[in-house]
């Protein structure tokens, strides 16, 4: 509207503007104008999305795009992380302000009331000592300043209720209204509105101000006086607004595929494509913005939280698959460039073929041990198109395979038949039937984020797989040199060392009245599953393998909808499988979980006893793990009864002064830490309805009743754990949980490449060196000229590090949004740099 002189906020995200210019793309010059003139804001966010569950990576992905959507139309964002309504905020999210040149944060969820300083203004400290301005909103968040009313008596009142509720809490002497609401068009009667307000504001000022002058006011004002400081993540607004914390375990299954899809962006797709980038010269940094814009399309809060209608649940999936497409198609032809490999020679020269296994270390740091690996052999051709019909398909049989140097001691896991696809630009797809082998063999030396090559032989007889096992199974028990874990009485132990942990793995479900923000249980409805029998899988010597089988057998149950409808939930049995695997050197344990989830209204978990004694918890979040607590609430909080529960990223962990154990996911997002120290993760809680009134734990809506039953999330069940027994936290102990968790969810990965010519022998990648620092981001830098080397310094001090990247010949310290800062020294491809305490390092390098 040009009759609207006031600056307007698209609430801290671009991605409208996106949305606005595919259906009015005539108006992007106009569009532009505003938005460089103040009289339009959007940014710096792309979407306005959740923030504890999203990776530290995805949250910078998130503000790249941001920033991305605003550069097309030249355009800045104001200079502010402006956060109202997510639920909750990471202890990193200052660093990340920081990082991207935002020197204040607004936000309203997650802070506030009688733990907290006092007023609207505060300072607040990331891990590594980076601090930003904290605006906090009032109890009514962003609609404090909705509906003015535009005749000056109404006005007068409604200013006097203001004012008691923003004067209290001026921290500085400056306050932030937002005029505005959630579903809501600006007033058609705004002017009015405004000239009432002022009018009764009396010895008060009024300024029509943007979030970027606010924020310039509010820096002005908070220089000139002290201000609190607060530090850690802001999950408690309990007796202030709703925190919404019970968001975390629902719609298990699709939060398990959002981290599913992170890790393959971040971890197996950046790192390959920047290399080959570097190697080939082609830009493939558009293409890696569309995977992620498909994934950062399901991060705002209510839809990666799961507080949204079915539909939007069903869109997110689609989307996730979507990214994983792309994400796995621009991996696999980065490979392919790093091992030299052009599809359409090679399928001129068949007869140089040299059938290979190619090995990928997605670690930054040289790896051996076991590899998971695919071999195909090939059965027979199939042909297809016009007067295939006459040409039948003849599997040979298969015979023996072995597998060439570096790999030894090779134990099958399985065989089945397939059809694949050999591809080439210019010729057309040759379709083959094949027999995969999936193995398992002891490869070492893999490069730090690099491959190795074996040779694939048929016809020979594989090496023998019984002398020196280390890993052994029994009836009953599985164990290595590390961890045994025995089936008996009725349970699972685990053992390491002089550790025993009677009944270690548990599974419990209780009924479910809540709704998609808020966890409730039925009271005296809690059944624990019943081990129903177990049987040794894998023997080894790679491999040793227990499968458990359990019933989960859940009572009937009367419950009753908001609507007020009473109706009973089924008796119902779940089966529950779990594969206990332990593998030859590796000091844990992996769980694997399948089964059927066959009720409704239900919470399902997984337990997992440790003999940890009253248990400091420290649970990894963005850009590195943090301490956390239960809260305490005063019972007189009737708003909301803060959860047990509490986020979940790759691992959490229990530790005492003598001992620790730390369970690791692959996905799941949502854990508690019983104080006898049990760590309970939260696999399917089941719910039909969006939003409840009459909830105990808390009363009214917090969304707009819907009913929603795909929520139940009825069907398959699947999840991945795995647990490590340890020492106390130490640096050391620091360390080794992060190199475990890329053993257990990026483990070496082995897969077939039968139309091999001359292979490499290896390709060396990019090695961190470092005790104590983590891997963060390895990926072509925006501006498509360097490379993102990106690590984080997980200890309390500092670390000196050093990147190892052949080829550099120039590195330059940067922010996290790739503003560069300062030169670093290269010496033959190695860049040293200090992490500070807790620092997150970003190195530009060509």
């Amino acid at each position: 509207d040009r009759s609207r002189p006031e600056p307007f906020l698209l609430d801290g995200q671009a991605v409208v503007l996106e949305d606005y210019l595919a259906i009015r793309p005539e108006r992007a010059s106009d569009l532009s104008a505003r938005l460089r003139t103040g009289a339009l804001e959007a940014g710096p966010w792309y979407v306005l999305g959740d923030e504890l569950l999203p990776s530290g990576e995805a949250l910078v992905r998130n503000l790249l795009a941001g920033r991305r959507v605003l550069r097309s139309l030249r355009a800045s964002p104001p200079a502010v992380l402006y956060c109202p309504d997510s639920f909750g905020h990471p202890a990193a999210l200052p660093a990340i302000a920081s990082g991207f040149g935002c020197p204040l944060i607004v936000l309203w969820r997650g802070y506030g009331g009688p733990r907290w300083p006092d007023g609207d203004t505060a300072r607040w400290h990331a891990p590594d000592g980076s601090g930003v301005l904290l605006y906090h909103l009032p109890p009514d968040g962003y609609e404090t300043g909705s509906h003015l009313p535009a005749d000056r008596d109404r006005g007068a009142g409604r200013w006097a209720s203001l004012r008691a509720t923003l004067a209290p809490r001026a921290t500085t002497g400056l306050a932030l209204l937002t005029a505005g609401a959630d579903h809501h068009a600006p007033s058609c009667d705004w002017e009015a509105q405004v000239d009432a307000l002022a009018t009764a504001m009396g010895e008060d000022r009024l300024v029509r101000s943007s979030l970027e002058r606010f924020r310039a006011a509010l820096e002005e004002c908070a220089a000139a006086r002290p201000l609190p400081g607060v530090a850690g993540e802001l999950r408690d607004s309990y007796g202030y607004t709703w925190t919404l914390q019970g968001t975390h375990g629902v719609r298990a299954s699709l939060k398990r595929r959002n981290a599913q899809v992170e890790r393959l962006l971040v971890r197996d797709t950046e790192p390959w494509v920047a290399l080959a980038s570097r190697r080939d010269g082609r830009a493939r940094r558009a293409l890696l913005d569309a995977a992620w814009r498909c994934v950062l399309l399901c991060h705002p809060h209510d839809t990666l939280c799961g507080c949204s209608i079915d539909a939007v649940a069903a869109s997110m999936a689609t989307r996730m698959d979507d990214a994983a497409s792309a994400a796995s198609a621009l991996r696999d032809d980065a490979i392919e460039s790093l091992l030299g490999h052009d599809a359409a020679t090679a399928r001129d020269r068949a007869a140089e073929w040299e059938p290979v296994v190619v090995v990928r270390n997605r670690a930054a740091r040289p790896r051996s041990g076991v590899a998971i690996l695919e071999v195909d052999v090939v059965l027979a051709d199939v042909a297809v198109g016009p007067g295939s019909a006459g040409i039948p398909v003849t599997p040979r049989r298969p015979g023996r395979l072995s597998l060439g140097a570096p790999a030894a001691l090779v134990q099958e896991v399985s065989r089945a038949r397939h059809l694949v696809r050999e591809e080439s630009s210019r010729h057309y797809p040759r379709t083959r039937l094949v027999e995969r082998r999936r193995l398992l063999a002891r490869v070492d030396a893999v490069p730090a984020l690099g491959m190795r090559v074996i040779p694939v032989r048929e016809g020979r007889r594989a090496p023998a797989v019984s002398d020196g096992a280390a890993v052994r199974a029994t009836t009953g028990l599985i164990e290595n040199e590390y961890v045994r874990v025995r089936v008996a009485d009725g349970g699972v132990t685990l053992e390491s060392g002089d550790r025993v942990i009677p009944h270690w793995l548990a599974f419990e479900a209780e009924g479910e009245r809540g709704d998609l923000y808020t966890h409730s249980v039925v009271p005296d409805s809690r059944v624990e599953a019943r081990l129903q029998r177990a049987r040794v899988t894998a023997q080894g010597p790679l491999r040793a393998e227990l499968t458990v089988h359990w019933d989960l057998r859940v009572p009937a149950r009367r419950m009753r909808r908001e609507t007020g409808e009473p109706y009973r939930v089924p008796a119902a049995t779940i089966p529950l499988r779990t594969v206990l695997q332990l593998d030859e050197g590796a000091a844990f344990v992996r769980v694997l979980l399948s089964g059927e989830q066959r009720t409704s209204d239900a919470r399902l978990r997984a337990r997992f006893r440790t003999d940890v004694r009253e248990p400091h918890v420290v649970a990894d979040a963005a850009f590195g793990p943090v301490s956390r607590a239960p809260l305490h609430v005063p019972a007189d909080v009737t708003m909301e009864r803060p959860a047990a529960t509490a986020p979940l990223h790759r691992y959490v962990s229990a530790f005492d002064p003598w001992r620790g154990a730390t369970l690791f996911s692959d996905g799941l997002t949502e854990y508690e830490v019983t104080p006898d120290a049990v760590i309970a993760v939260t696999v399917v809680r089941s719910v039909g309805e969006l939003s409840r009134h009459d909830l105990p734990e808390r009363p009214g809506h917090a969304g707009y009743p819907a009913e929603t039953p795909l929520a139940q999330e009825r069907g398959p069940l699947a999840a991945g754990f795995a647990m490590m027994l340890h020492g106390p936290r130490s640096a050391a102990c620091v360390d080794a949980i992060e190199r475990t968790a890329d053993d257990v969810l990026l483990p070496l990965e082995g897969c077939p490449w039968r139309t091999a010519i001359a292979p490499p022998d290896d390709v060396a990648g990019v090695e961190l060196v470092g005790a104590g620092l983590a891997c963060s981001a390895i990926k072509p830098a925006e501006d498509g000229a360097w490379t993102i080397l990106r690590c984080v310094n997980l200890l309390d001090t500092a670390v000196r590090g050093a990147w190892k990247m052949r080829g550099v010949v120039e590195a330059r310290l940067a922010r996290l949004d790739e503003t560069p800062l300062g030169a670093l020294a290269v010496e033959t491809g190695r860049v040293a740099f200090e992490a500070p305490p807790r620092g997150i390092v970003t190195i530009l390098v060509r």
